[in-house]
C-alpha cells in the first residue's frame, strides 16, 4: 500500500465548465509555472504573482475520454492545504472573471469563476493543447521540487523497498511546505527553539488575566493604554523573567487573531522588552494580503525570535 508520509487530502469541489477561446496568448514576462489571476483590459493579461504554484500541488492525476472519437484529456489536482485560504480567497475576488493555468509562460486555460472555491480541486483542460504531455512536465516539475530539497533522498535504503511508480506516487502527494520546513529543522536548527518551561498555573493564569483584561470594553483603541494594565505589566515581567514561555505565548490566544490588529502591537512590546533588536512581527505581515501569506510570514519571524532565544541561552552556557 502507498504511504503518503505527509497525510495531505482535501476536499472535493471541481472547477466549473473550463473556456479556453480567449486565453491561449503566450505572456511576455517569464513566470513561475501556476494558477494566475486574468487581468482585463491589460496588455499583459496575466498577474505578476500566482495565485498558486506547481510546487503547491499535493496530488495530480490524468483523466481521459473521447469527444467526437478523438481522445480527450484532463488534468485533476489539488492544492496543498497551506494554501487552501490564499487560494480560496483569490478566486471569491474572481467571481465573474478569469484565472489562468500558465505553463512555459502560456496561458493553457482560464476558466471563468462563478463561485468561491474553497476545496483546493482544479482542473486543466484544453483540446488544442497536448494535456498528456502537460501532465508528465508538471508532475516532473513537482517531483523536482521535492528531491531539489532533499538530493540524496534516492540512496537512502528505504527508497530500494519501492517501485519507481510507487516512488512517485508518494514524493507526488507530498505537501512542499511541510517538506521544506522538516528540511529546515534539520539543517537549521538554531532556527527552532527546543526547550520550553512547562504549562504551569501561573503562566496559565497571567494568560487568562491578560485575556480577559483586552476583552473588557474600551473607550479607546489605543495600544498604549491596554499596556498600562495591571494584568498586561505582569505577563509582560513574566515573559521578560522566564523568556521559555514565549514558545507558549506563540501557541496562546495572542496568535489566535491576525497581528496586524492590537495584538500585534502587544506582541512586539513584549519581545522588544526581553529582545531589543528583535525585528517586529509588523514588519513581516504588514505585505500578506491573506492568512496562508500571514501564516508563513508569521513562522519566519518566530524563527527569527528563537534565534535570539538560542543565542542567549547558548551564551549563559
Amino acid at each position: 500500500m502507498k504511504k503518503n508520509y505527509f497525510g495531505i487530502l482535501l476536499g472535493a469541489i471541481l472547477l466549473n465548465t473550463l473556456l479556453f477561446s480567449s486565453c491561449s496568448q503566450g505572456q511576455n514576462k517569464r513566470r513561475e509555472n501556476g494558477w494566475y489571476h486574468i487581468l482585463d483590459n491589460r496588455k499583459d493579461s496575466v498577474s505578476i504573482e500566482p495565485i498558486v504554484a506547481v510546487k503547491d500541488f499535493v496530488a495530480l492525476k490524468l483523466d481521459s475520454g473521447e469527444i467526437s472519437g478523438q481522445p480527450f484529456y484532463t488534468i485533476e489536482g489539488k492544492i496543498s492545504k497551506h494554501k487552501l485560504i490564499k487560494w480560496g480567497d483569490a478566486t471569491e475576488k474572481s467571481i465573474g472573471k478569469r484565472i489562468g493555468f500558465v505553463y512555459d509562460n502560456e496561458v493553457v486555460t482560464c476558466p471563468q469563476i462563478n463561485m468561491r472555491l474553497e476545496s483546493g480541486h482544479f482542473s486543466i483542460s484544453n483540446p488544442a493543447y497536448d494535456i498528456k504531455k502537460l501532465f508528465y512536465k508538471i508532475l516532473q516539475e513537482k517531483m523536482d521540487s521535492i528531491s531539489d530539497l532533499f538530493p540524496d533522498w534516492d540512496r537512502d535504503p528505504l527508497s530500494y523497498s519501492f517501485s519507481k511508480n510507487e516512488i512517485d506516487s508518494i514524493i507526488m502527494e507530498m505537501d512542499y511546505w511541510e517538506a521544506s520546513e522538516l528540511k529546515d529543522i534539520v539543517t537549521n536548527p538554531l532556527d527552532h527553539y527546543w526547550y520550553g518551561g512547562p504549562d504551569t498555573v501561573e503562566y496559565k493564569n497571567l494568560e487568562e488575566a491578560l485575556r480577559e483584561e483586552l476583552q473588557k470594553p474600551s473607550l479607546s483603541s489605543r495600544s498604549e493604554d491596554y499596556m498600562k494594565s495591571t494584568a498586561y505589566r505582569n505577563y509582560k515581567t513574566y515573559i521578560y523573567e522566564n523568556p521559555d514561555y514565549i514558545n507558549l505565548m506563540f501557541q496562546g490566544f495572542l496568535f489566535s487573531e491576525s497581528p496586524k490588529g492590537l495584538y500585534g502591537y502587544l506582541i512586539d512590546d513584549i519581545i522588544k522588552n526581553k529582545y531589543p533588536q528583535a525585528p517586529t512581527i509588523r514588519e513581516y505581515i504588514e505585505k500578506t494580503d491573506n492568512s496562508n501569506d500571514e501564516l508563513f510570514a508569521i513562522l519566519q519571524w518566530q524563527k527569527r525570535i528563537w534565534q535570539l532565544m538560542n543565542q542567549e541561552k547558548n551564551n549563559s552556557e
